[in-house]
């Protein structure tokens, strides 16, 4: 049987902010007693902090809350139902495997948590069998029952975002509600992390994985879909540039405004009555003007009967591979610029293969390739002034930093990594601004302890004076006591003398009445006396 003593290494649970289920190492700084007289016990967390950093978080907690440290994991098998502790945020949080995933390397599980909800993967070194501690003993429990629903907990989804479809992971079914947690994925892989967003979403906008269709090619004005980051999102063909490799419009535009490869293509299908359909192929209506590279590098034709499209001429056959991969460019890039970028640093770690297609509806020709050279020089000061931050830096400048980059995205521009970067800032600003947010609130909270222990102090002080003036006041009233007493007591012994006097006066007067008496009868008898 398992014992804990002052100074032996334990497990605390934390059962604040809505988390339940988790346990953190410490060491036990008071002595328990056997009789459990002593509820609250002093502990040292062996890896939380305190709010500043500056040494290992201490806190007083009540004896249930503390266990003994359980056995050694026995590397028992784990599969889907084992109810497990992962490690995570530095504690061991209660949850259930939903995943085995064998395909991984290693083999990683997928563990929900219930407080609050969340789920997330894990390798087998993270995991430990869970175990119950009586009192006495532990206990480990039953493996549970998974659901077999088709979004049930771990099943991987995509969710509908206006022509959209975003990868994420059921966390659980909102109990009695037609609505879903889930956890977005950071990657079509379906991977998350513990910084993945977590939403509440209605269950029409949820569905499962869209399966892998085979697609021979795609032929212009074909509906699609287009995969950006972790996100699908709807589009149109409307360019073949050579086998394999497409020019797409997304939404009402009528301008293609990036390139892509086959393998980032699927086609689109529709989820109904728990069965995934083929959409039926159908030509976009959208038409407008198209641009067409011909043999001669650089030169631009626009023709408005072949409504939007663009096709790289499949009869050239001196034209090489390289050659055809090439973007097909609204102007002739004479500038010698154009050399000086390719040898830029900025160039090499982030190659950018810009299309600028927006520039034919906005700008006219003569103009176009000085548009083209001023946002390449504008995304190197850009990519510089986002490595140039300060830690101070405001929201509204990250803001205007992602609105320039998503500027330049329009005209074929890479920008996922800085666009991440960015996106990773603003979160540690928006964590950043809720944690000052929160400390602002803890200093007025203080100042307002503060002034109430102020208040508190006046009024203590007050008190005690008045306490000195009742006591002034008692030790007078006694002094009046004792000189009463006295008092009364030289009445009460003036009042023994008067009532001795009254007896002596009252003895005296009873012995003259007797000899009045006395004389009465002597003068009775000499009268009667005869003659």
């Amino acid at each position: 049987m398992q014992s804990i003593t002052k100074d032996c290494e334990v497990e605390v649970s934390y059962d604040k902010n809505g988390v339940k289920g988790a346990w953190y190492r410490a060491t036990l700084e008071d002595s328990p007693t056997k009789s459990q007289r002593k509820k609250l016990l002093r502990v040292r967390y062996t890896k939380l902090l305190k709010e500043d950093r500056s040494s290992h978080l201490t806190e007083t907690v009540h004896h249930s809350l503390i266990r003994p440290v359980p056995p050694e994991d026995d590397g028992a098998v784990l599969g889907e139902g084992s109810v497990v502790d992962a490690y995570y945020k530095g504690g061991w949080w209660s949850g259930l495997v939903v995943k085995r995933k064998e395909e991984d390397d290693p083999i990683t599980y997928l563990v929900s948590f219930d407080s609050p909800p969340d789920i997330n993967h894990f390798e087998r070194k993270q995991l430990r069998a869970h175990l119950d501690w009586t009192g006495s003993k532990w206990v480990r429990p039953e493996n549970k029952e998974l659901g077999k629903s088709v979004f049930s907990s771990g099943t991987m989804v995509e969710l509908r975002r206006s022509f959209t479809w975003r990868p994420a992971i059921i966390v659980k079914k909102v109990e009695n509600e037609e609505r879903f947690i889930v956890k977005y994925g950071d990657d079509t892989s379906f991977r998350c992390s513990e910084n993945s967003r977590i939403s509440v979403i209605d269950s029409r906008n949820v569905r499962p994985r869209q399966p892998l269709y085979s697609v021979g090619e795609y032929e212009l004005l074909d509906h699609i879909e287009v995969v950006y980051g972790s996100v699908w999102s709807e589009g149109v063909v409307r360019g073949i540039l050579f086998k394999g490799r497409y020019m797409i419009s997304f939404g009402k535009t009528k301008v293609a405004s990036v390139q892509v490869s086959f393998s980032h293509l699927r086609p689109p299908m529709e989820w109904e009555d728990g069965i995934w359909h083929n959409r039926p192929k159908s030509k976009s209506k959208i038409f407008g003007k198209y641009y067409t590279r011909k043999r001669k590098r650089g030169q631009v034709e626009h023709n408005s009967d072949l409504n939007g499209t663009v096709r790289t001429p499949t009869s050239n056959v001196e034209d090489t591979q390289a050659k055809d991969r090439m973007m097909v460019l609204p102007f002739a890039n004479k500038s010698p610029l154009w050399k000086i970028y390719e040898t830029m640093e900025v160039f090499k770690k982030l190659p950018q293969n810009p299309h600028f297609s927006p520039l034919i509806e906005s700008t006219s020709e003569d103009f176009r390739e000085g548009s083209a050279l001023g946002m390449m020089a504008s995304f190197s000061g850009l990519l510089d002034k986002l490595k140039d931050l300060e830690t101070d830096v405001s929201v509204s400048k990250l803001g205007t930093l992602k609105e320039s980059f998503t500027k330049l995205e329009k005209h074929g521009f890479d920008v996922t990594r800085p666009l991440s970067r960015i996106n990773k800032l603003l979160d540690l600003k928006d964590r950043q601004l809720k944690i000052l947010e929160e400390r602002r609130g803890l200093d007025k909270e203080r100042m307002d302890e503060s002034s109430r222990r102020r208040k508190a102090e006046v009024k203590s002080g007050e008190t005690e004076r008045k306490i000195v003036e009742v006591k002034h006041k008692i030790l007078d009233l006694q002094r009046q006591e004792a000189v009463l007493k006295e008092k009364k007591e030289a009445a009460e012994e003036q009042k023994d003398q008067a009532c001795r006097n009254i007896w002596k006066v009252e003895s005296c007067a009873r012995d003259l009445v007797v000899k009045l008496e006395d004389v009465e009868f002597d003068f009775e008898t000499i009268l009667s006396a005869p003659w």
